[in-house]
């Protein structure tokens, strides 16, 4: 009669079978759910983390770049960068002038600069917080911030105001009426005066001087090898004042990214040996059940498909109780606990469905290998073998007579008798400390 069973009699099997050994399968319910809210959770918190590092170099260098030119530039460096094709963006600016007095102060601190479109409006703005007005388009116009009009003791001025301001540029010393036209708050520097182009143009200033012209560049690939980095310095033929400073992420980018992926791999080996450790030996403890059920009429293709959907049930339990509880963590618990670390600024937890495929498709991929073997012993052994099977792979060692402490030696017969599950064993406390070691690792380098 269960020849001829279909797939619903096979279920009520299954479910019958999980209710009659709860606790194994609470066990491996719970090893698959811890597997998937580690996946989970490590690699959301890690992207997000990343992401906020990102964010974090862009605010302290004031604009989103991945290299710069400093010592000035030529038009031929220029048009280099230009035809490259692994170069995005190419931001200009160019100091303009030094402002020396005003009527309130004359110890100033700040400084003319021009920047082209590119640069203002496409790498800057992500450092821009507030933008009040626009950028200055006439030769006697300012683009300030409030830093640097405290700086001149013209803390008090807004959008529209002017103030006279002695200059210095290549041409000697002079004094202008200048209209504010914007006033922006943002990262980077802010004791800034930002000019137009045509104050640029006559203050005698060239984009060559060493201590004006200035390249942002952003490039294409994520990846730049130290090669590529070393090959491009070296095809700008940079002059004794001139330098190329890369950001820190394009400058360790493939370490990064290969540090990355090992954390990123060791996580889900871990994730695969914690359920394979208590998936396999749970399984291959249940064959002579399955053996008992051969004596009534199941054949061997019944028995894999009923194991098949006992582990479909717990999987899924499993996997989706361990996202759930990674998204609860990462989304909520993580950002309070962040906060209460005095951390002001909006933690963003970034999700992507990568993370999600991974997380379900490790959990799958290991509750198939570690059910696929007991399920072909289930297949392949007799009743009566099934009743005498024993979880252990290897010959079994002839006992003799040794010396030395005898828990000693029962130990390390046992260690021996399955190698392959000592080996597991042994692997899977190696990868749970690598990943421990790599995360105390990363948050002792922000001490």
């Amino acid at each position: 009669m269960l020849k001829n069973n279909n797939g619903r009699i096979i279920t009520k099997l299954a479910r019958r079978s999980m209710a009659g050994n709860r606790r194994r399968n609470a066990v491996m319910a719970t090893a698959i759910l811890l597997s998937a809210f580690l996946l989970f959770t490590i690699l959301t918190v890690g992207i997000t983390y990343f992401k906020m590092q990102t964010r974090q170099e862009m605010r302290m260098k004031g604009a989103d770049f991945d290299a710069v030119l400093i010592g000035g530039f030529t038009k031929e460096q220029r048009q280099l960068c230009e035809e490259n094709a692994d170069i995005t963006t190419i931001g200009t600016e160019a100091k303009a002038g030094y402002p020396e007095e005003t009527d309130e102060d004359d110890t100033l601190h700040t400084i003319l600069i021009w920047s082209d479109d590119t640069y203002w409006n496409t790498q800057r703005k992500p450092a821009v917080e507030r933008m009040e007005g626009r950028y200055p388009t006439k030769e006697n116009e300012l683009l300030a911030t409030k830093a640097a009009l405290e700086d001149c003791g013209k803390g008090d001025l807004g959008t529209g105001d002017s103030f006279a301001l002695t200059y210095q540029d290549k041409h000697g010393t002079h004094t202008k009426e200048f209209i504010i036209s914007g006033i922006w708050e943002g990262y980077g520097d802010n004791k800034v005066f930002y000019v137009s182009k045509s104050f640029f143009e006559q203050s005698g200033y060239k984009f060559s001087d060493t201590n004006s012209g200035i390249l942002y560049l952003n490039f294409k690939s994520v990846l730049m090898t130290e090669r590529a980095q070393s090959d491009f310095r070296d095809s700008l033929e940079l002059g004794k004042q001139q330098r190329l400073f890369y950001s820190s992420g394009v400058e360790m980018s493939v370490q990064i990214v290969a540090g990355l992926a090992g954390l990123i791999i060791m996580t889900c080996l871990s994730a695969y040996l914690l359920i394979y450790n208590i998936l396999y030996p749970s399984v291959s403890g249940s064959i002579r059940y399955y053996g008992l059920l051969q004596t009534v009429g199941m054949t061997g293709k019944q028995i894999r498909r009923l194991i098949q959907r006992q582990m479909l049930m717990i999987g899924t339990a499993g996997t989706a109780g361990g996202i759930l509880l990674g998204s609860a963590v990462s989304f909520f618990l993580i950002p309070k606990v962040v906060k209460l670390m005095g951390i002001r600024d909006e933690v963003e937890v970034s999700f992507h469905p990568a993370v999600f495929l991974l997380s379900v498709a490790v959990a799958a991929a290991t509750i198939y290998l570690g059910s696929r073997r007991p399920a072909r012993i289930a297949d392949s052994v007799s009743p009566l073998e099934a009743l005498g099977y024993r979880a252990v792979s290897g010959n079994k060692p002839s006992h003799k007579t040794g010396k030395g402490n005898i828990l000693w030696r029962m130990a390390r017969e046992q260690l021996g008798r399955d190698k392959k599950k000592t080996g597991i064993v042994i692997l899977s406390l190696a990868a749970c400390l690598s990943v421990f070691l790599c995360l105390v690792t990363m948050i002792e380098s922000h001490g």
